[in-house]
């Protein structure tokens, strides 16, 4: 499972030259961190945000840009140190090099469109990676193996399965935790209330047939955006209100002339029995054959336009992004 630190003060740059390229090791994750870090601010970033990440009021050198965030990043991964010299990680330098080259801004771009984050698929996963087995000492989660977890008893234990009770550490990959026990997760077309009871690239549609369902592609019908790969649905317009929608359920019952809201004929206006002045509420006030015609109807409620996946569109922005991205471990 990826422990990720978000941390502000990771991405700066170093003037000149091309993109640098990245060979991590675990003794020199800091100076890669920082070299990443000083190339995308000097390259992107003006003097002003560079002196407010780092916190000064002075203009840095480059060198005094890689110094400041190789302390930084040495302090944030003071643990990651300890669990390192207690023999209960190892470091793998091909996620960490392509987690650091993801975070590289381009030569001859400071910000980008794209469908996501370049960053985004390339650090999933933690270069620190737990080796620590069933009932061998720990001292933190990410030290123990796959599925196993840090007890309070501070020895790794495997995570809950099928039928086992379920606390705040979760369930084993494969299962989800439902009412205190964990359960398997549901394939495709099998029952379900929510989307965490669902397989990988799977949502519950709840809307429909309550069934574990495949994520729907671009151009295809959506009820919200969990329910698209791209996680981009398309809402539609709530008739005359203008909100968006992304069914009927999401809008409300309206009058035809004001569009304020209603639940019947009635709250839009006084009806009156016809062929009569008379005015009235309802039938019963009328006398047959005559009935209560209202002058404004009562409206249902009706989600309009073509709601559908759409491509995801995020401005990467190497300055900003990267900044508050980058994670160590």
């Amino acid at each position: 499972m990826r422990t990720a630190i978000t941390w502000a003060a990771v991405v700066v740059t170093a003037c000149g030259g091309g993109r640098p390229d990245i060979s991590t090791t675990q003794d020199n994750v800091c100076d890669e961190v920082a070299t990443v870090a000083c190339f995308n601010m000097y390259k992107c970033c003006s003097e002003g945000e560079i002196e407010r990440f780092l916190g000064v009021s002075d203009p840095r050198t480059i060198d005094q840009c890689h110094s400041d965030v190789h302390a930084i990043c040495e302090r944030q991964l003071a643990t990651i140190d300890f669990s390192v010299k207690n023999k209960r990680v190892r470091f793998d330098s091909k996620l960490m090099n392509d987690c650091l080259d993801a975070f590289l801004a381009p030569e001859d771009s400071c910000v980008d469109i794209a469908q996501a984050k370049p960053w985004t698929a390339a650090c999933m996963q933690s270069a620190w990676v737990g080796v620590v087995a069933n009932a061998g000492a720990c001292d933190f989660g990410y030290e123990c193996i796959k599925d196993s977890f840090c007890s309070a008893s501070r020895m790794c234990a495997a995570l809950p399965t099928d039928g086992m009770p379920c606390g705040i550490q979760g369930c084993a990959s494969g299962f989800y935790c439902g009412t205190g026990t964990c359960h398997p997760l549901v394939g495709a077309n099998g029952p379900c209330t929510s989307t965490v009871q669902c397989a990988k690239d799977l949502f519950c549609d709840t809307v429909g047939t309550h069934n574990c369902t495949p994520l729907h592609g671009i151009g295809e019908t959506c009820t919200g955006n969990p329910t698209c790969t791209s996680n981009t649905c398309l809402p539609g317009t709530c008739a005359g209100t203008q909100g968006s929608c992304f069914s009927a359920a999401n809008c409300f019952a309206h009058c035809a002339d004001t569009n304020a809201f209603c639940t019947t004929d009635v709250n839009c206006g006084i009806g009156t029995c016809t062929g009569t002045a008379t005015s009235c509420t309802s039938n019963v006030q009328c006398i047959a054959p005559a009935t209560c015609m209202f002058p404004v109807r009562c409206l249902a409620a009706e989600c309009t336009g073509s709601i559908v996946c759409a491509e995801a569109h995020v401005v990467v922005d190497y300055c900003q992004g990267a900044l508050t991205d980058l994670p160590l471990f």
